[in-house]
């Protein structure tokens, strides 16, 4: 089977700053997450909202944070919105 490229990721500065803020292990941890996520961006997220653009905005919970991004599906890409600890 044909490996597909992941879809490159990117931070809003909101979810950059969070990262930046967590202890080396835990942020290498998230990081893991998120580039899963990336793997295969389409897979069912817990939650879908739109935002005020109309996009649709998808929430994972997993190993007590709270990740929210969207698919840039044109330019090959997972950006990620919020990151939250404590779920």
């Amino acid at each position: 089977m044909v490996k597909l490229a992941r879809f490159r990721v990117l931070f809003e500065e909101e979810a950059g700053e969070f990262l930046l803020s967590l202890p080396r292990r835990k942020a290498r941890r998230l990081l893991d997450i998120v580039y899963t996520i990336a793997d295969a961006p389409f897979l069912n997220p817990d939650y879908i909202l739109p935002d005020a653009d109309g996009r649709s905005i998808s929430h994972v919970m997993t190993e007590g944070y709270l990740i929210t991004y969207w698919i840039d599906a044109p330019m090959h890409r997972v950006v990620i919105v919020e990151l939250e600890e404590g779920f």
